[in-house]
């Protein structure tokens, strides 16, 4: 696959279409544990039952403030990995080794430096498509691609690897699904003294 080349899946009444044949080795998932798409994970499974490879789930930690200190950081840090662990076990494939990150940072940038230290074969980037606001002004400004939003045009124009995008409709929070990691673990302490 060539530098900055874009892979899409095409849906079409739950059957996937894959307009690029490959079997990569080491594949990158940069997911939003906010707004994780759950879809992406059935395209990395369908990889991994071809053949063994590694996944690493990547979560880019981006303040739009100043945290004094870092701790803010280190703490959101901490939320994403735990989960991150989560995800993998409930939703990837036994047959993928899987690996978790969390960088912090710009989310282009990052999820960019991860691919090349980790030398993946692969980004799957989920994308939820482009605001109505980005298609409409995107025709008015003769936009190159408004149906991609800014943050995937980045990431393909800059990708040393393939770029292979999984349009996804639904989103999971996993915050509001598990809670919170210091209180899941505050719950397991209670559960396992009354027995």
């Amino acid at each position: 696959m060539l530098q900055g080349e874009v892979v899409l899946e095409l849906r079409s009444q739950g059957s996937s279409t894959f307009l690029w044949a490959m079997r990569p080795e080491r594949i990158l998932l940069p997911l939003d544990v906010e707004r994780c798409p759950l879809e992406a994970f059935e395209v990395v499974n369908g990889f991994a039952r071809e053949s063994p490879m590694t996944v690493i789930l990547l979560h880019v930690v981006e303040l739009n403030i100043a945290a004094p200190g870092g701790r803010v950081y280190e703490e959101l840090g901490k939320e994403a990995e735990f989960y991150l662990e989560r995800l993998a076990e409930k939703h990837m494939d036994r047959m993928a080794t899987t690996m978790v990150h969390v960088r912090t940072g710009r989310p282009a940038d990052e999820i960019l430096a991860e691919a090349d230290a980790e030398r993946v074969d692969c980004i799957i980037l989920p994308t939820f498509g482009p605001s109505f606001w980005r298609r409409v002004t995107g025709i008015w400004k003769a936009d190159r691609n408004p149906v991609l939003s800014t943050l995937v045009q980045r990431l393909v124009s800059r990708a040393r690897c393939g770029v292979f995008l999984v349009q996804v409709r639904a989103s999971f929070d996993c915050e509001m699904a598990w809670g919170r990691p210091k209180e899941e673990r505050e719950a397991e302490k209670a559960v396992s003294s009354h027995q």
